[in-house]
């Protein structure tokens, strides 16, 4: 699963983590926390009384905005919590081969469902926010998006495409809604499945090719007696690297299909 991101064995070593931005907020501002209990503890209001003012919208408008506010606390403890969620996975998944065992294991130790692990696996790999060099433009990339609509969009390997989603959803404006993100992903999806190639044709069209380049660089180095002999060793080995390359590029584009795919089939 943790595709570009640092190896299992290099998260368990402890290190010192990058620190975010110092205009980013760590801690909840102390007058949601206040204006919650009082909510909270705030006698029980009589039938009549439940429905804020309709034409005089001041006192409605206020309560969103501590909905907005108390929301946007949950989702920063979301985002610093995703990095050590996928270094939990991870540790379990190298030292617990068996899927069964390993959720057993998460199941008795954490406590969160499956779906949600699997959440804030996605966002924290696909944002890079295990690797140093890519955390800050990675949680940037979240709180531009909001974090919903980040966990959509996480499902978008490359941050460049999930920046084109983002500017076609928004059409203009500041921000985009939930609704509009969701649509541009599924054309983005449909886009990408009707450009991919025909399936395996094109990879077994590499590979061989890859074979009878590799076939003509064993025969030109069976005689290496002159500088000639060389010089054509060398060009057939070329061949063999740009070969290679179109095998690389073949294999992620089989890639990005099946993840596609798999993303239509669970949404």
């Amino acid at each position: 699963m943790a595709r570009r991101i640092l190896s299992a064995d290099d998260l368990l070593v402890p290190r010192r983590q990058t620190s975010l931005d110092h205009s980013v907020r760590t801690e909840a501002p102390d007058w949601i926390a206040r204006e919650l209990h009082d909510r909270w503890s705030a006698p029980a209001l009589p039938a009549r009384e439940v429905l804020f003012d309709w034409h005089d919208q001041s006192a409605l408008l206020a309560e969103i905005d501590l909905v907005n506010h108390a929301q946007k606390v949950l989702d920063e403890a979301s985002l610093k919590i995703a990095p050590s969620v996928l270094r939990i996975v991870l540790t379990v998944k190298k030292h617990i081969p068996d899927g069964t065992e390993q959720r057993a294991f998460l199941a008795e130790h954490l406590e969160l469902d499956f779906r949600r692990i699997s959440e804030l696996c996605i966002v924290a790999e696909s944002y890079g926010l295990l690797q140093p060099e890519r955390r800050h433009e990675g949680m940037r990339e979240i709180l531009t998006y909001g974090w919903s609509k980040a966990l959509k969009l996480a499902h978008v390997p490359e941050p460049q495409d999930r920046r084109h989603i983002w500017e076609l959803a928004c059409g203009g404006r500041n921000t985009a809604s939930y609704r509009a993100v969701l649509e541009e992903i599924r054309r983005f999806r449909e886009r990408k499945l009707l450009q991919a190639p025909p399936r395996h044709e094109q990879l077994d069209t590499r590979l061989g090719a890859a074979r009878d380049s590799f076939a003509k660089f064993t025969q030109a180095t069976n005689a290496l007696n002159s500088r000639a002999d060389y010089e054509a060793a060398l060009k057939e080995l070329t061949q063999v690297q740009r070969e290679l390359n179109r095998i690389k590029r073949a294999l992620r584009d089989e890639l990005d299909q099946v993840q596609w795919e798999e993303l239509a089939a669970a949404t």
